[in-house]
């Protein structure tokens, strides 16, 4: 079994962070991670495991999602979605919502505002002048109720960030959002658009789900600590 530092998790977190992918459930495994420098260990498994230490803890059943998209389809188009500009105190507060189901968010022994600074200096990244890297926003009368973070890895439009406020729920926001992101993916010649969500947002799924995503990969992820 072999962990690699992640250095920049390591950096960002401020304490020596590991990922390992080969686990065998081996005595020899389980002697090496207690004996390992590393403070925190990401295990990414295809298949969750019994009876395991308590110092694993089951943080994430990953799935990607994705959507086929055609080139004689028609994709909506809502005139109250632009691009956002700027970081301010809404948009971070949409983007902490997005995130409540993460990893870093239900993981109790994230003890340093590790959620919190992730996914502000994720939202700050999406802002990087890259080609198919933006930020959308749903407005009304110039209030933002919803937003979604796009950008383009190995050829496939990836939904990144995405959110609608909790008091403004039930109003299509989310489905314009996704229709924008569909249209933008066709007029760019995207075949395929990928989302990644928790199995336990439930939510989350059904919607994406309803707008004819398929899972395509599911990764049972752990976190391994050491407290002591």
């Amino acid at each position: 079994m072999n962990i690699h530092r992640l250095a920049w998790d390591s950096d960002f977190f401020g304490y020596e962070v590991g990922s390992c992918s080969d686990f065998q459930h081996s005595e020899q495994d389980l002697i090496a991670i207690e004996n390992s420098s590393y403070q925190l260990i990401y295990l990414f498994l295809n298949q969750a495991l019994p009876a395991l230490p308590k110092t694993f803890f089951l943080a994430d059943e990953k799935l990607i999602l994705s959507k086929r998209i055609e080139s004689d389809q028609e994709y909506s188009f809502d005139f109250n979605i632009s691009q956002i500009k700027v970081i301010d105190q809404k948009l971070l507060s949409l983007v902490m919502q997005s995130g409540v189901h993460s990893r870093f968010k239900i993981d109790p022994n994230f003890k340093h505002n590790e959620f919190e600074r992730l996914y502000k200096k994720w939202i700050e990244n999406s802002f990087a002048e890259k080609k198919h890297q933006k930020v959308l926003g749903y407005f009304e009368n110039e209030t933002l109720l919803g937003f979604v973070s796009i950008a383009e890895k190995l050829g496939v439009l990836n939904i990144g960030l995405i959110a609608v406020d909790q008091l403004a729920r039930g109003k299509g926001i989310g489905s314009s959002l996704l229709q924008w992101v569909f249209n933008y993916a066709k007029l760019n010649q995207f075949e395929q658009v990928h989302v990644v969500t928790q199995a336990a947002n439930r939510g989350a799924l059904n919607f994406y789900e309803q707008h004819s995503f398929e899972i395509i990969s599911r990764t049972f992820l752990y976190h391994i600590w050491k407290l002591h």
